[in-house]
């Protein structure tokens, strides 16, 4: 075989021989790990078992048992990996490439390029830690323990694809190690397609702040919280899969519709291609997985990322009474609970009846919303209040859905310190929810909002709610008047479920606090652990 020119050689790197001479293209199967010297002209394998056959035979039977094959001389040589720091099953790569196009040479790191299924929203979760302790007042005081949420991403994989199918292997071989796990909630597509060497990519609607570095240098300064830009050798890669595979590559600036590229594209991409920025992350939790028929698994996937970077506080305008924001109303999801807790303390334990001290029962009245952001605005907003509140450290204002809404009968001048207010049944139903402290949202015939603190509501031929702050306007007869409570998040775990990149669900379930009272006023800490 020395004068011939090998056309086409397939050939299984095993444990018994394969036949192969005089083929269009090689082929190797590949068990423990990818064989190396893929841009040679001419094949010339070796065996130490027994010779090779003459060379004008019609096939050659080679086996090879411990190592790679030497360097091979063939127009195409395609590899299929199956295990081992592979970055996806059953995906065919040129080369080298099969290991998942590693970061550098040192560095050999899976990439999770396995598909999200839309059929099933994304779900990211976002975990700060809150130490609340209740006060003897009633109030709460809270400090912070996480400042940078941890983030967890689940994926839906398997449907009805053959790169599915080994998902389970890869999450065996990377299990509690670290990888290169993409963001499929800020994918951008090619609108172009773009040839071998290419060191632009044209997409669509790119964020810059979405593709950032693998895994910020986050540390706590007096400043806040400082190093998203990460380090040099943590730069910015995405993952870019195609129908006939995938690639990474690393980035060197990001603009709204072109990605530039630090070293030269190693394969073509066609238009309508998957581009999604990676990070590094560790999957620790079990999958769950179901076989539906022989080749075709399906089910979900768990990973811990890296932090995500903070939203920018810029974009958000709501608003503020008494220093707390006013977050919007959403979709109930359920209907709002409440349970009454106090704490009885026996005080003479003698045969006749004890003493018994009960301290003041505080209201835990949750309320659940569910919210829906349909464009990229939104969702940055979302995340921007998100970030404020930091789980149930921070304080909002809520429309409770509870007290019945009221409607100003007389106009109202912002000295008064009153509105005169009418409502169905205002004599038994107004007084049971209005009379304790809190806020309103008044709205003007005309939609012109403002917010006022409330008093109590009392009977004085007719209603009259009575005002803690002033009014910025006058307030015109037939205006509503929405009452609002302080609530805090009652969890610190916020799931967001994507929908699709522009599609985000996000339910809460608020927790209504007491009014504060004398040096409970100021009861929230920012310490970061």
């Amino acid at each position: 075989m020395t004068d011939r020119v090998v056309v086409q050689d397939l050939a299984e790197v095993s444990s018994k021989p394969t036949p192969g001479s005089e083929l269009p293209a090689f082929q190797g199967e590949v068990l423990s790990r990818a064989t190396f010297g893929a841009s040679a002209a001419h094949f010339t394998p070796e065996t130490a078992v027994a010779p090779l056959p003459p060379n004008l035979t019609a096939s050659v039977f080679a086996e090879s048992l411990a190592g790679p094959w030497p360097p091979i001389d063939a127009p195409t040589f395609l590899v299929e990996v199956l295990r081992r720091d592979t970055a996806s099953s059953a995906i065919v790569a040129t080369g080298m490439d099969a290991f998942g196009d590693q970061p550098w040479p040192q560095a050999q790191r899976g990439v999770f390029a396995f598909r999200h299924d839309w059929a099933e929203p994304l779900v990211e979760r976002l975990a700060w830690q809150t130490s609340v302790t209740r006060l003897a007042s009633g109030n709460e005081s809270r400090q912070a323990r996480r400042r940078v949420p941890r983030r967890w991403l689940t994926y839906k994989v398997g449907n009805a694809r053959q790169t599915d199918a080994l998902v389970a292997d890869w999450l065996a071989d990377h299990l509690g190690q670290m990888a290169l796990w993409p963001l499929p909630q800020y994918a951008v597509h090619l609108a172009e397609s773009c040839e071998r060497g290419a060191l632009a990519l044209n997409v669509t609607e790119a964020d810059w702040r979405q593709f950032g570095p693998l895994s910020p240098n986050v540390r706590l300064t007096y400043g806040g919280v400082q190093g998203w830009e990460g380090t040099a050798s943590n730069g910015r890669w995405i993952v870019i899969i195609a129908l006939d595979g995938w690639q990474i590559a690393q980035l060197t600036d990001v603009h709204s519709d072109s990605l530039w590229l630090i070293e030269p594209l190693a394969r073509p991409a066609e238009a309508g291609s998957s581009v999604m920025p990676l990070v590094w992350g560790r999957a620790v939790d079990p999958a769950d997985l179901t076989q539906w028929v022989p080749g075709m698994v399906g089910g979900r996937a768990t990973a811990n990322i890296a932090f995500a970077q903070s939203p920018d506080m810029d974009s958000l305008d709501d608003p503020w009474l008494d220093e707390i924001p006013v977050w919007p109303d959403g979709n109930w999801r359920d209907d709002p609970t409440a349970v009454a807790v106090a704490t009885i303390t026996r005080q003479d334990f003698s045969p006749a009846d004890p003493w018994v001290r009960r301290d003041d029962p505080w209201s835990t009245a949750t309320f659940q919303r569910r919210y829906l952001a349909r464009s990229l605005e939104e969702i940055e907003r979302w995340r921007a209040r998100l970030w404020r509140t930091q789980g149930r450290l921070e304080a909002f204002w809520l429309p409770d859905g509870l007290a019945p809404i009221l409607w100003v009968t007389h106009d109202a001048d912002p000295e008064d310190g009153f509105l005169r207010v009418d409502g169905k049944d205002i004599s038994a139903r107004v007084s049971e929810f209005w009379h304790r402290p809190a806020a309103c949202l008044i709205v003007h015939p005309d939609g012109d909002r403002q917010y006022a603190l409330t008093a109590t509501c009392h009977l004085d031929q007719g209603g009259v709610l009575v005002l803690r702050s002033g009014l910025e306007t006058q307030v015109p007869a037939g205006s509503r008047v929405i009452r609002f409570v302080r609530c805090r998040l009652d969890h610190d775990a916020i799931d967001l479920y994507w929908h699709n990149p522009t599609l985000l669900e996000i339910t809460l379930t608020a927790r209504q606090l007491p009014e504060p009272r004398g040096n409970d006023r100021q009861t929230y800490g920012g310490y970061a652990s």
